[in-house]
């Protein structure tokens, strides 16, 4: 079907959710980051060093939230958040260009022009999100981000829990309490995992992004 058949129905003030990993970006985009500011050698010191927390969250063992904070604590923890955001404007501005879904990227475009409010809802960090997000013209950014100490050197845990799973519809419900004046008429998302499954769900409709195609959602995980 032509390309912007997709919007030819959506009505003025419409909400359109976005995953970012996998969504809007061919692949993960948290690793590629940690290369990008530890290097090949740290990123593999950093992975050694996180294996057990990883591994047990492949298993099932530990919580996605759990391991990730572990891995990001080995990663960074004591660095200055502010060196950190620089290197993630820099991520954004040089790399994550080049792990974009054309197709996504296109109908992202297409919602934007038929005056969607569209947000970025990721896991992801802000650090490389928030300034991709607005080189986009993405409206909103709720997303996983560092906390730090008072000197301002990361502390390697989360400011607030991990932007997945459930986790993503306190945010979207937290963002919507606020849009008082600005309720949308009608919810739209887009995802590619099971941590979507419930931002999905709390949408009108929802779409699964796949590989080489993108299909309507139906309370189902991918396959």
């Amino acid at each position: 079907m032509p390309e912007s058949d997709f919007v030819a129905d959506v009505p003025p003030g419409t909400l359109v959710l976005f995953d970012f990993d996998g969504t809007l970006s061919t692949k993960d985009s948290l690793f590629p980051f940690l290369r990008f500011a530890l290097g090949t050698a740290g990123l593999i010191r950093t992975c050694v060093t996180a294996s057990p927390w990883l591994i047990g969250y492949g298993l099932r063992l530990i919580s996605n939230n759990a391991a990730k904070e572990r891995l990001l604590s080995i990663a960074f923890r004591g660095e200055e958040l502010s060196s950190l955001q620089e290197k993630g404007r820099e991520f954004a501005r040089t790399i994550l260009p080049h792990m974009l879904r054309p197709d996504m990227m296109a109908r992202l475009a297409q919602y934007q022009k038929a005056g969607c409010h569209c947000v970025l809802v990721s896991a992801s960090l802000d650090l490389y999100l928030q300034p991709w997000a607005g080189m986009v013209g993405i409206d909103e950014v709720l997303c996983s981000s560092l906390s730090r100490n008072e000197a301002g050197q990361v502390t390697g845990r989360f400011h607030g829990l991990n932007c997945h799973g459930e986790e993503k519809v306190r945010r979207i419900e937290q963002f919507l309490e606020a849009q008082v004046a600005d309720r949308p008429s009608a919810i739209l998302a887009y995802g590619d995992t099971r941590g979507d499954i419930p931002m999905m769900k709390l949408a009108d409709r929802a779409w699964w992004v796949r590989p080489h195609k993108i299909e309507p959602f139906e309370n189902s995980a991918p396959s």
